[in-house]
């Protein structure tokens, strides 16, 4: 029995050592942490990559095809490189400072980018600026992962949601400030409203209409939108071009997003201030052209293009 025994666990030893040992894990289970990515587009920001799930790093991972979910082909707009213009290292936008556009230029680079960078050490996106290019829509992929072990083919691994951003934001809402110049004083204000709304993807253009609660538009060509004192208007946040006035409207050319793009010292949410002269309203609550209004305002532009920016001011009535 002894000399049985012994012949079986040497057999065993023998196929034992003849069986190769596999290297390494690939898990079936890589994942995003979600399956859904939402991408607003033209924003440069990284999003997280695959989790591994137990797979014996280094995991190389490669994109294989891109497709739109509803089917066809992937748009174009993807793999085409498009002109932007970048900062340098350590160098960004100074309205105070930057006064022309060749001193703008300066302080940047022009580059050609593809709209998004796919990151093969996690599995990452990096979505940049030229994304603003890529067609709305839902889009599916393909992932290969590589590791010691072999590579699989990971199918309809995860979906990107290209959708428009948030493009112009209020940052302060509309008051209406009366201010009586017999006593120098302010005796009512109100809250207004504000419309909000992206013309053109092209440009970089806003236009600042303001209307009274009967929806006629005030003419700053007659002097009936003016600006009110040292405090900040249109002019104070860029200082590329003039601010042209029309008879409905102020148009500023910004040349650069964000705009404002800095805070002016002792304001906050980029505040803009204009003033209605007394002789061309009557304010409610007071006589005609008593009082002046004083709308104070906010907003951001946070993406190139044109735009028009209403003001309505509730207690105010066009003469």
């Amino acid at each position: 029995m002894k000399y049985i025994l012994f012949a079986i666990m040497a057999g065993a030893l023998l196929v034992l050592g003849c069986t190769k040992v596999q290297e390494g894990f690939l898990s079936d289970g890589i994942r995003y942490k979600s399956p859904e990515i939402f991408i607003p587009k033209g924003i440069t920001a990284r999003y997280p990559g695959i989790l591994f799930d137990g797979s014996t790093p280094p995991v190389k991972f490669e994109i294989l095809d891109m497709r739109p979910v509803e089917g066809g082909k992937l748009p174009a707009a993807f793999n085409t490189k498009y002109p932007v213009w970048v900062f340098k290292d350590k160098m960004s936008f100074d309205p105070d400072t930057d006064t022309t556009i060749a001193l703008l230029r300066a302080k940047q680079d022009s580059l050609q980018e593809l709209p998004f960078e796919f990151n093969p050490v996690n599995g990452g996106f990096l979505f940049k600026a030229p994304s603003a290019n890529l067609p709305n829509g839902v889009y599916e992929f393909d992932v290969k992962a590589s590791n010691v072990n072999g590579s699989k083919v990971y199918k309809n691994l995860a979906r990107l949601h290209i959708e428009d951003p948030e493009y112009i934001r209020m940052t302060e809402v509309p008051v209406v400030a009366s201010y009586d110049s017999v006593t120098n004083t302010f005796p009512t204000s109100l809250q207004g409203t504000m419309e909000l709304r992206r013309v053109s993807p092209q440009g970089t253009q806003v236009m600042l209409k303001i209307m009274d609660k009967n929806g006629k538009l005030f003419n700053p060509k007659k002097g009936e939108v003016i600006t009110r004192g040292d405090r900040p208007s249109f002019a104070s946040y860029a200082r590329f071009n003039p601010v042209v006035v029309t008879d409905t409207a102020l148009i500023t050319d910004y040349a650069i997003a964000p705009y404002p793009a800095k805070l002016i010292p002792g304001y906050v949410n980029y505040l803009i201030y204009y003033r209605i002269p007394a002789w061309f309203i009557k304010m409610d609550g007071a006589a005609p052209k008593a009082w002046s209004a004083n709308p104070r305002f906010g907003f951001q532009i946070l993406f190139e293009g044109t735009y028009e920016v209403i003001i309505h001011l509730p207690n105010v009535t066009k003469l």
